[in-house]
This record gives C-alpha cells, structure tokens and sequence, in this order.
C-alpha cells in the first residue's frame, strides 16, 4: 500500500498557490501519472485531506474530476481507488491519437491564424523549460496543451475530449516511466526524442507544409512512445 500521506506532503501543489480542489486535483494527478500511487491504491478522503490541509470537500471535488479522467476508480462503498490502464488499452488509445492528431493537424494547418501560431509558440517554449528543469509532470501537462492547441485550429471540438484522454492515459506509460526518466535524467539532460520533433511540427505548420506537419506528428508519436514506452509499442505492434 502507498504512503499517500508521504507523497501529497511532498507534492509542490499546496493550497496556498490555488483554488484547494485544483490543487488536490493536481497533486493527485502528478502521483498518479508519475507512478507514485499505483494501480489499486486506495484513496481515503480522509487521508487525502490531512495531507493537503483541507476539508473532505476539496478532495471529493478532486476526485470526481480524475474519475471523469478515468485516472481513479469510485467503487461506491468500497471507496476510490487509483484505476487501472492496460497496454492493450493504452495501445488502442495510441492509435486513435494518431489518427484524431494527424487528421486535426492537415485541417488546422491551411487555416492556423498568427495568433494561434503565436499561442502555439508560447506554449512549446513553457514545454521546453519544464524539460529543461527535470518537472516530469509540468512537462506532461503543456505537452498535452501544446498538442490539444494545435489540434483545437482544426474547429474539431467534439473530438478533443476524446484526444485529450487518449493522451493523458498514454503519459501514465511515458511520463510514467520511472526507469527511463532516471536514465534520461543522467545521461541525456532530461530529454527524450520529443524536442526537435516538436520544432519540426511547429515549423511545418507555420510554412502552411500540412501533409509534411502530419507525417511528423505520426512519427512523433510513435518515437516517443518507443523511446518511452517499449511495453506499450510491443502492444501496438502485437495489434499489427
């Protein structure tokens, strides 16, 4: 059994910085998609709300808002506990992601704005300094940003929640993965493949290249899911 206590009075989400569910919220999060709280952890409001200094209300709000996530589980009276995401799941995810992505991508192209590009922009720059000061889950949350506001100049709304749970359950085998982060960490400054690829997108968007755009966001995707995820490309490639 997890320490929740230990893990949230160590999360940098305190209640001073935001709104107290926010908070939670994150600090909930930022332990499941780093591993830190593992499938099947139970999560006791109770507990919850001493670690964080709050009420039982903050956490119920949190909670309800991971399980819209599919990150926890509310089994009624057996509690709430951290849910489970399977590579087949996780596979079958991934290839939605890139069709969702690669289709938003060509439509968004042609008709991204400047000032999109110029929101696209900011937020590959907050991605960059979050990989550059080893924040694991800051870096997770602006590349889901940075993906879902390329995808958002498509018009396509009614598939952003699709692609945006897409993209947070596979960061549980990315930006989850303990072992390869520490590897990167040491031998490679924090980085993984993503930089230059992320760049690459960016600029073929801002040159109008919409085919070039997708056929990088396809590559993308899967460099990074086999950089950081080997359990999750041999699912996918188990799928053909």
């Amino acid at each position: 059994m997890t320490e929740i206590a230990q893990i949230l009075g160590e999360s940098p989400w305190r209640l001073n910085r935001q709104r107290k569910g926010n908070a939670v919220y994150h600090a909930l999060k930022r332990a499941i998609l780093l591993r830190e709280l593992k499938t099947g952890d139970a999560l006791i409001e109770q507990q919850i709300g001493g670690a964080m200094g709050c009420s039982q209300g903050p956490v119920r709000e949190a909670l309800m808002r991971l399980e819209q996530d599919g990150l926890v589980t509310r089994r009624g009276y057996q509690g709430t506990a951290v849910s489970d995401t399977s590579a087949a799941e996780a596979a079958q995810m991934a290839q939605i992601r890139i069709e969702i992505e690669t289709t938003g991508i060509k439509v968004a192209t042609p008709i991204a704005d400047p000032a999109k590009l110029d929101e696209i922009a900011a937020l590959l720059q907050e991605l960059e300094a979050a990989e550059d000061r080893l924040d694991s889950y800051a870096k997770s949350d602006l590349d889901r940003e940075f993906h879902l506001a390329i995808f958002r100049a498509s018009g396509m709304h009614a598939l952003e929640p699709i692609l945006r749970r897409c993209c947070l359950h596979m960061h549980r085998f990315t930006f989850g993965n303990a072992h390869r982060a520490g590897a990167t960490a040491a031998n490679e400054h924090g980085r993984g493949p993503g930089r230059e690829q992320h760049r690459a997108i960016f600029e073929a968007i801002a040159g109008g290249r919409a085919d070039e755009a997708a056929e990088t966001m396809r590559q993308h995707i899967k460099s990074v899911i086999a950089y950081w995820a080997p359990d999750l490309k041999d699912a996918m490639d188990g799928d053909g």
